[in-house]
């Protein structure tokens, strides 16, 4: 007794020095700033992009509003800060006659930068939005490079083709006014058209859009001089823009929608000309002036204060207990730089989509833009980072589910968070998509009260199980033509557009969407199991068991899936998104054979040296499928962090951190994006160069990409909190481990580190 008794007492105070010395540990680490390990903003930025290599320009956003840059030097298009909108382009810079092309251009998240070489002269065009204000300001450089003096004209249109509304819907597709001076939603190819001829110097050429003259004419605007500014009103809503002069022209004016400044210097070589000025817009004159007035005043301390204010922001947005977010981005600590690149993108993407001036809520994230979704954020993109989203900001989370609840998903992809309706069509993903963004919130919060809070006619714990059983409402299961059992499963229907929109075959029962059926009444049951709802458990279970194995029927071989259609009829499809949902929720559910042969399709038909493609090459389906986000020339980068996902759960996470570092290079042309396609000679093959999409009106940035840092939290350090169990993964292999920390991960309103001790991650709370 006594030697037991010995024993116990040893084993206390070896248990009590582990703990000190983790506890030492944490007190030592304090003392080190964390935040050595996160990049600055300028390095974290894009890097100089040559313009014949780049589809889509560099954007500017500034928490309120957004806008792309056009091929010239000065001209922003698809300006957009609600309730204020533009129609047409703010007017382009010549150089003796000529507008110059942009031969470079830089993103980073406070500016865009543009240069050109004309004629011996070096432009330096910067652009920056004022942060959570009204204004956007221009510095342009020139510069005299050659070796003898120059005589320069310089001309500089400024066009305030800009409405104000207030009422009616602003859908993702957000209202504008069109070239008559209406309201329009329709997404004009010809603006588009505009935009890559800015730089069409021949104005005797016919074009399918109006020329900068008439636009300036415009009968629907007036327009004012005071000194050194020009004020704009628009004829048929409230707005008012302002263009303001900060370096003095030599002659200034004025047209019914603006004006034009000239500038003519003599430039000895290697001397310089800096040409300042802004647009700013409001709906009250008087207050319009005032702001004009100021800023023309302090015009360089308030240019400077863009890149502070972006730096302040980033810097917050990885405190604990920060006045920007309610947790916090978890800090990775890492000297592979690949890794902290990539991871850091998916942090600069999500600060980059934050705004904070719409009435719905008071921090929003949007989808994407520009062109589209001013004050749209989508279930789907938001959902595939909501694991992560639960660690960031879980007061605005939570706050954002309530009123989500309420939009019927049949009916709406989506919010619009300036008038509060729902948007855009259902998809079949949408309930999955609700279901994750739910679970992800309770379990990383530990707010199982939530599931009793009544919204509507339902508690959310109703409103998840109706989210997990609503394949019953789908099913056509006994009807003509579906007599078989295997029917007794969702069937999505004949609309490519309720599925991947743009494939074809893609349609009726898909494997993915009932996976993610079959994932969520597995979870339900854990939740009821919780609630010891015991019978309710194991009805759901039972039923997930008999949908699990109609599904596995439905394996083609060669590591792809068929859909099946009515009369018996299977399609094959070898697309990505089975894969992924195999991989996230059935991974132990089918095969190692299986799993093998799901690689040797990734590996062979999909990935490439440096991204993907969504959809085979050798797919039926490929040549009708052509878009660069969902089909065979390029990938959705929401599909990244998703099939990173998958690959860990069937084992293969050293091959996902592997294609994590992989992918770096994409990072170069700026933050995440809807798509980037596969282009170049070499399209076709593994070595085809990728570049963020345009073609198919693709989003210059968008925030499905954020899940790729989550793939680091989750796949790497295994945080994935389960309903009432253990907040770590328990997989074999851990290619992170050695070379990698996490700092400052938000859970049950405490701070964690995640390190490795003894090969598996390991939780250590901070003291913040």
């Amino acid at each position: 007794m006594k030697y037991y008794l010995k024993t116990i007492v040893v084993l206390i105070i070896l248990i009590g020095l582990n703990m000190s010395l983790i506890s030492c540990e944490t007190q030592a680490r304090s003392n080190v700033s964390v935040a050595t390990n996160i990049p600055t903003i300028d390095e974290i930025s894009g890097k100089w992009i040559a313009s014949d290599t780049m589809a889509i320009e560099p954007s500017i956003r500034n928490f309120r509003g957004q806008a792309l840059l056009n091929r010239d030097l000065t001209s922003i298009s698809w300006f957009v800060s609600a309730p204020f909108s533009g129609g047409h382009h703010t007017g382009t810079l010549k150089i003796n006659g000529i507008t110059p092309e942009a031969s470079h251009f830089r993103w980073q998240p406070y500016q865009a930068l543009r240069k050109a070489t004309v004629n011996g002269l070096e432009i330096h065009s910067s652009t920056r939005m004022l942060v959570e204000d009204n204004a956007i300001m221009w510095e342009i450089d020139i510069t005299n490079k050659s070796n003898e003096q120059k005589s320069v004209q310089i001309d500089l249109d400024m066009i305030g083709y800009i409405s104000q509304y207030e009422d009616g819907n602003w859908n993702w597709w957000y209202p504008y006014p069109d070239w008559d001076g209406k309201r329009s939603e329709h997404r004009n190819q010809a603006i588009e058209d505009m935009r890559k001829h800015i730089t069409l110097n021949h104005t005797e050429q016919e074009t399918n859009w109006p020329k900068d003259n008439a636009i300036l004419n415009s009968p629907h605007f007036s327009t004012h001089k005071e000194a050194q500014n020009i004020y704009i009103q628009d004829k048929n809503t409230p707005a008012i823009s302002a263009f303001s002069l900060v370096t003095k022209p030599d002659s200034l004016s004025v047209r019914n929608c603006g004006g034009k400044a000239k500038w003519n210097v003599t430039l000895a070589s290697g001397k310089s000309k800096t040409i300042k000025y802004f647009l700013s817009y409001n709906n009250n004159l008087e207050t319009l002036k005032t702001q004009t007035q100021n800023w023309q005043n302090t015009f360089d301390t308030a240019f400077a204060s863009v890149k502070t204010k972006w730096e302040d922001k980033w810097q917050n947005l990885f405190k604990p207990n920060n006045s920007l977010v309610s947790g916090c981005f978890p800090v990775l600590e890492t000297n592979d730089e690949k890794v902290k690149r990539v991871y850091y993108t998916g942090a600069i993407t999500l600060l980059y989509l934050l705004n904070t001036n719409l009435p719905e809520h008071k921090r929003v994230y949007l989808t994407g833009g520009p062109r589209w979704g001013a004050t749209t954020t989508f279930f789907w993109d938001i959902a595939i980072w909501s694991e992560l989203w639960a660690v960031v900001d879980p007061e605005m989370m939570k706050e954002h589910i309530k009123s989500w609840i309420e939009i019927n998903p049949n009916l709406h992809y989506g919010k619009d968070n300036f008038g509060g309706k729902g948007v855009g069509n259902g998809y079949s993903a949408n309930y999955w998509c609700l279901f994750r963004i739910i679970r992800a919130y309770i379990v990383t919060t530990g707010d199982y009260k939530f599931l009793d809070e009544k919204i509507g006619t339902k508690t959310v714990m109703e409103h998840l199980e109706s989210y997990a059983l609503n394949w019953q409402n789908l099913s056509n299961y006994g009807k003509k033509g579906y007599e078989s059992e295997l029917y007794n499963l969702a069937d999505f229907g004949a609309n490519p557009a309720n599925l991947l929109e743009c494939v074809p075959t893609y349609v009726h029962i898909v494997p993915s969407f009932n996976i993610g059926y079959v994932w969520m009444m597995r979870e339900t049951a854990k939740l009821h199991y919780q609630k010891n709802n015991v019978a309710k458990a194991k009805t759901l279970e039972k039923q997930a068991k008999a949908m699990t194995q109609s599904i596995l029927k439905l394996y083609a071989g060669k590591g792809v899936w068929n859909s099946l259609y009515p009369n018996n009829k299977t399609v094959e499809v070898r697309h990505v998104l089975d894969f992924i949902y195999f991989g996230k929720y059935l991974a132990n559910d089918v095969s190692l054979d299986i799993r093998n042969e799901m690689m040797g399709f990734l590996n062979t038909e999909l990935r490439t040296d440096s991204w993907m493609r969504a959809q085979s090459l050798k797919d039926i389906a490929a040549k009708d499928s052509d878009r660069p986000d969902h089909g065979p020339l390029g990938s959705f980068d929401g599909w990244i962090p998703e099939v990173m996902d998958a690959m860990s759960n069937m084992d293969y996470t050293t091959d996902a951190l592997s294609f994590y570092r992989a992918i770096e290079p994409v990072t170069y042309e700026g933050c995440w994006a809807q798509a980037r396609e596969l282009w170049g000679d070499d399209k076709l093959n593994k070595t085809a160069r990728v570049r963020i999409a345009d073609r198919g009106w693709n989003n210059r940035e968008s925030s499905s990409g954020i899940g790729i840092s989550q793939v680091m939290l989750k796949n790497f350090f295994g945080f994935y909190p389960e309903i009432h169990k253990a907040s770590l993964l328990n997989y074999d292999t851990w290619p992170i481990n050695g070379n990698g920390i996490l700092h400052h991960v938000f859970y049950k309103n405490n701070y964690y580190r995640i390190e490795f001790i003894e090969n598996k991650p390991r939780m250590i709370k901070e003291k913040h």
